[in-house]
């Protein structure tokens, strides 16, 4: 069962709404997620279009290798072909969960892109969800000290730990009628809650002319029980905990495997 939060749940106690709180999980409490303005609407997509320079701070969490030795020698090649072997080797090991027989979406996975696009059809209605890789705070780092592997072992799981507690991700959630306009949401999924950061309308232009349309309020600034009724509105279509949880580890292990493909493709160019 979901948590629905607004973003402004940090400085308005009536700007955050709990519909169905979810039971303790092994996970985190997620952070509070900043306001997204409406310049940022697209927030997702351009999440995912940095996801490519996010790949090796997401890496350097989940793949680790205890001993660096001999890491320098050989160069660039050999240098590549270490970060290949290790994020192979954390696949290998990395057990996916199925895709759930009751899970609510269609899944389209592109392979060599940085989103993963969720459909599915609700009434006359049209729903998708374009969920970007990983959001990671933390930034734990190889060891590079051959001297204090053991105590840097130590630190990096506990850097891991709390990277995985910082993690999140970014959405958008887009639900069309036909030809009408869309309702699009920007929307941030931790572990055990789902923010709002902010909603628009969306009408196809009639013409090519610049435009100024009226574009409604900020999501937070929307009365409490019109907030409420989105949260709910969201759920109903199956934005939830337990679609968002699966989706944030089935992007974990796709972010890896993407950035094998990109580092295999960066071996083959360098290569002399």
């Amino acid at each position: 069962m979901a948590s629905f939060v607004s973003a402004s749940s940090a400085t308005s106690t009536t700007a955050a709404f709990t519909l169905l709180r979810s039971a303790p999980s092994a996970s985190i409490v997620g952070p509070w997620a900043s306001q997204v303005r409406r310049s940022l609407l697209a927030a997702p997509l351009r999440a995912a279009a940095a996801a490519n320079g996010s790949t090796v701070k997401m890496m350097e969490s989940k793949v680790k290798k205890k001993n660096k030795k001999g890491a320098g020698g050989g160069g660039l090649p050999a240098s590549i072909d270490l970060e290949i072997r290790e994020a192979e080797e954390y696949l290998a090991t990395d057990v996916q969960e199925p895709t759930p027989d009751d899970f609510p979406f269609e899944i389209v996975d592109e392979e060599g892109m940085s989103v993963v696009v969720l459909k599915k059809d609700y009434k006359d209605e049209k729903i998708e969800v374009i969920v970007s890789m990983p959001n990671m705070d933390a930034e734990p780092e190889f060891d590079e000290d051959d001297d204090d592997d053991d105590e840097n072992a130590a630190k990096d799981e506990d850097d891991e730990d709390e990277g995985s507690e910082d993690s999140s991700l970014s959405m958008k959630v887009v639900v069309s009628k036909g030809t009408g306009p869309k309702l699009e949401f920007t929307c941030t999924a931790f572990r055990e809650e789902i923010t709002i950061d902010d909603m628009l309308i969306s009408e196809k232009a009639e013409s090519d002319a610049e435009k100024f349309p009226f574009e409604g309020p900020e999501f937070t600034e929307l009365p409490p029980n019109v907030q409420k009724g989105l949260f709910k509105f969201l759920e109903l279509r199956g934005v939830t905990l337990t679609t968002t949880n699966f989706m944030h580890d089935y992007m974990v292990t796709k972010q890896t495997k993407e950035y094998v493909r990109w580092m295999t493709k960066l071996k083959d160019l360098v290569r002399q």
